[in-house]
């Protein structure tokens, strides 16, 4: 199928959506569940056989994460016979032709020291080498082209952006006719949270310059990015409890103090912007140029876009109604997907950089980690700024003030990306000039 991956993506969320689960479950029923401000106990459901239930969660969405990420077999290769016996034995009796008969070779089976029992050529510089083979027949050059390394099988940006918007709006027939309709609504959920953070993959991935990256990378930094938000989001809960912050203020139903504004402009955005890059490292080899290291920041990024996503639309669903989910999804779609893009995209950025500059990751990885905080930390107090703040007029200058950082955190992944294209080319060029050179001058000898 042209799009299976996003049949991957979402096994992957599902996968993670246990994790997260069993994660979260074990910690509250340990630690406590957090206590309310005004006394009021919050208490959990006894549940039987905690410790094994936990337990089938976690394995359950670590062998399915595996299963969907497990690096695939070497591919089979085609090697030709031509004018041996046993191939004209095989060779179709009314064909009196002398083409090639093919057959398969499993990668290691040749060797200098073993191909001459299987095959007189076996050593021979380049007889293996398929491509550009005018004699190997049209079908079985296709075929043998399906062996290539898998690209990222997505839909193009446009197309998930179109169906966003057409998930928006199918919500709001939903939840507003009722009846029947309501049935569709879990499309449009389920379209809602994750098409946002796949448009930016999807657009990334195909300004590809060089050879594209292979899915299953790609696959990884994206199934990081989701597992990512169970440390942070049991990082940010023990913080809030160092800090003493009032859970009703979180809801909208208290008062948003200071330890409110610590913990959601400081504490997370330190949190966050330090675990989604650690997914980088599962394709550090691959980060040789600044594009690359956009491209997989940009995956752990909206990997943990994509299961924040789900679990505030989730929540503002049950706990608001219709109305609220249609602007919540629209605002997280537009807005806090791209924010949570910008932290690793430029740590990313950083660290192929000093791989290409032989500089030491110091040097640049910080200030981009400084950078993605500084971004994270000024949206969510823009954000909150209504909640601590009397009057209209502080809503509409959050609203404004969150436009303008929307644009912001597009004006910088569209530039550093444009940027690493520049120097990947640059890079190209330089390479093919050295190249160049060298064969002149061993052809001068």
């Amino acid at each position: 199928m042209k799009y299976r991956a996003i049949f991957k993506i979402y096994g992957l969320i599902i996968a993670n959506m246990l994790l997260i689960m069993g994660g979260q479950l074990g910690y509250l029923y340990i630690v406590g569940p957090i206590s309310m401000e005004d006394g009021r106990p919050m208490t959990l459901p006894e549940i039987p056989f905690l410790g094994l239930l936990v337990i089938i969660l976690i394995i359950a969405g670590s062998l399915i994460i595996a299963a969907i990420l497990q690096k695939m077999p070497a591919p089979i290769r085609y090697i030709s016979i031509n004018n041996r016996p046993y191939a004209r034995e095989i060779r179709d009796e009314t064909d009196d032709s002398e083409s090639s008969i093919y057959r398969p070779n499993y990668p290691g089976q040749f060797s200098r020291k073993t191909g001459k029992v299987h095959y007189d050529k076996a050593d021979l510089e380049g007889n293996l080498d398929w491509k550009g083979d005018e004699s190997i027949p049209e079908k079985l050059e296709l075929k043998l082209g399906s062996f290539e390394k898998r690209e990222l099988q997505l839909p193009k940006s446009g197309l998930l952006f179109f169906g966003f918007l057409m998930s928006l709006a199918l919500g709001i027939v939903a939840l507003g006719e009722r009846g029947p309709f309501i049935y569709l609504f879990p499309v449009a959920f389920i379209v809602a949270f994750s098409f946002p953070g796949l448009i930016w993959v999807s657009y990334i991935y195909s300004r590809t310059i060089t050879s594209p990256e292979p899915q299953r990378l790609v696959l990884i930094a994206l199934a990081w990015g989701m597992f990512s938000t169970l440390p942070a989001s049991l990082l940010n809960d023990m913080g809030a409890r160092i800090i003493d912050v009032d859970p009703n203020a979180l809801l909208g139903n208290g008062t948003f103090g200071r330890p409110e504004l610590i913990l959601v402009s400081l504490v997370a955005p330190l949190v966050e912007e330090l675990l989604k890059p650690i997914g980088l490292i599962f394709v550090m080899k691959r980060l040789k140029t600044p594009y690359e290291g956009v491209l997989y920041g940009v995956a752990c990024g909206m990997g943990f876009a994509m299961i924040e996503n789900l679990l505030y639309e989730l929540f503002i669903l049950i706990w608001y109604g219709s109305d609220a989910w249609t602007i919540n999804a629209f605002a997280r779609g537009i807005g806090s997907t791209v924010l949570h893009a910008v932290g690793p995209a430029a740590i990313g950025y950083g660290i192929a950089l000093s791989n290409q500059m032989e500089k030491p990751l110091t040097k640049y990885a910080p200030i981009a980690y400084i950078f993605g905080v500084v971004m994270h930390g000024l949206w969510n107090g823009i954000a909150t700024m209504p909640f601590m703040l009397e009057g209209k007029t502080w809503e509409y200058v959050s609203y404004a003030l969150l436009s303008l950082m929307v644009i912001l955190c597009l004006f910088f992944i569209v530039k550093i990306l444009e940027y690493g294209k520049e120097y990947t080319n640059m890079e190209l060029e330089t390479q093919k000039f050295e190249e160049a050179l060298e064969e002149a001058t061993n052809s001068g000898h």
